[in-house]
């Protein structure tokens, strides 16, 4: 049984890695905060970028021409338009100190350290504060190639109402917090995910395990061997409730034990007494006793299978073993009216337990015969070795209730003997040679069944 729940459960990988996630892009907007607090502060170097900023978007309206460079605006750069004509300033001018393009150039012509007549080469950048008790009032310069030759854009800001240093700032943090960062945003979520799955492997383990354990084996218990400190007490708790369980079991089995065993012995002189009397209440009387001891007799076999470990299982012919069955099967089986017809066709061997096989073919063979009309046909086929099938021609199996057939005490509507541990027994047979029992129609017409044991 695998639900544990109502619904889809999300996975423990999955919640880890967006907590992860979640914690890093908190940690990457803080620096993010912190990164733009310190530029913010730190004007020198925001003057000193906005100046180099500047210069390059302007850099972006130069195009070689033919003998000469022409400028045209970039759409982007409107504080340089008529509303902002007092606070923007730049120009560009090529190796010979002709101007190129210009936008209140008088400002940059009284600031600038590079005059054309100085016969100076350009300088490769230039700063200087315009009011050193305003801000944003500085001016500045850098020098570009293009193709084969120089040219120099200076620019000048006073005052900055367009608000062009919260874009510098939104730069800087881009190439100082996001660039780097950002990726690692959603790599770190991706490896948390993988290395979290792998480190929670021990627990697709201990279910496999947990799988296999059998609650009435006091020796078995989930390894633990590799589970994290933090789970240590959560994997003992699981292996002392596996110990109580097994504890209940084998109490719950001796007292079935006991109590069948001694139900045996009164039952016994119960029928010897019913056999001496000649009276038509005493044979129904000892028809129910008869039905009583046979049911004390399935209970013991129950049991006794419900002991049997592993360790005892011998090599076993298992055509050699349903023949037996089948012919110790027969005389009862006619006295019913039935005939068993049995197919060998690839007998071979498999590790078990002789009794709990021989026990789980007569239950199905006398299900078969006690569950079916006179006369309807029975038949036990054994091929690939350890498959057994045992099928009949009556009226099958109603298609609801399948998935009870198994359980103790479970008896169809159509049922009228037994007390329903029959196939139980089958059950356990099976599982205790960790093979496979499987229910359909068969081609006689009634119910079959296909055993396994592996």
């Amino acid at each position: 049984m695998t639900d544990v729940g109502s619904g889809p459960r999300s996975s423990l990988a999955r919640r880890l890695s967006i907590r992860i996630a979640i914690v890093t892009l908190a940690t990457s907007l803080v620096q993010l905060s912190v990164i733009m607090w310190a530029l913010n502060v730190d004007y020198d170097h925001l003057a000193l970028d906005h100046v180099r900023r500047e210069a390059n978007w302007i850099l972006r309206g130069i195009k070689p021409g033919p003998g000469k460079l022409t400028f045209e605006l970039p759409r982007d750069m409107g504080h340089y338009d008529e509303r902002n004509q007092d606070n923007y300033a730049f120009r560009v001018l090529d190796r010979g100190g002709q101007v190129i393009a210009s936008k209140r150039a008088p400002i940059l012509e009284r600031t600038s350290p590079w005059h054309p007549a100085s016969r100076e080469e350009i300088p490769s950048f230039w700063f200087r504060e315009l009011d050193d008790t305003r801000p944003f009032y500085f001016a500045g310069g850098q020098r570009f190639q293009i193709g084969d030759s120089d040219v120099l854009i200076e620019v000048a800001i006073q005052g900055d109402p367009a608000g062009i240093h919260r874009w510098i700032l939104f730069y800087e943090a881009l190439e100082d917090v996001w660039l780097p960062i950002v990726p690692f945003t959603f790599l770190i979520p991706l490896a948390a995910l993988f290395a979290s799955r792998g480190a929670l492997d021990f627990l697709t383990r201990a279910a496999q395990q947990a799988e296999r354990v059998d609650p009435a084996n006091p020796a078995q218990s989930i390894d633990f061997a590799e589970i994290p400190r933090e789970a240590a007490p959560f994997a003992a708790a699981i292996n002392r409730l596996l110990l109580r369980v097994s504890t209940l079991m084998q109490s719950y089995r001796v007292f079935m034990g006991c109590a069948a065993h001694e139900l045996r012995t009164p039952l016994a002189a119960m029928l010897m007494e019913l056999e001496k009397i000649d009276d038509p209440r005493s044979r129904l009387l000892e028809k129910d006793v008869l039905g009583m001891s046979e049911s004390v007799n399935r209970l013991l076999t129950l049991i006794r299978l419900q002991c049997v470990e592993p360790p005892d299982l011998v090599d076993v012919d298992v055509g050699a073993v349903v023949w037996d069955t089948i012919e110790s099967l027969r005389m009862w089986a006619r006295a019913h009216h039935h005939e068993i017809d049995l197919d060998l066709q690839e007998p071979g061997t498999v590790r078990g337990d002789p009794v709990a096989m021989r026990e789980a073919i007569r239950n199905l063979v006398e299900n078969a015969v006690k569950h079916t009309p006179a006369g309807t046909p029975v038949r036990v086929t054994v091929r690939s070795g350890c498959m057994i099938t045992v099928e009949d021609g009556g009226p099958g199996l109603p298609a609801q209730g399948l998935d009870r057939l198994f359980e103790p005490f479970h008896r169809g509507s159509q049922c009228k003997e037994g007390v329903g541990l029959g196939l139980t027994i089958v059950r356990r047979a099976v599982d205790l040679h960790h093979g496979s029992i499987e229910v359909g129609q068969s081609p006689l017409g009634g119910a079959m069944f296909h055993v396994r044991f592996a």
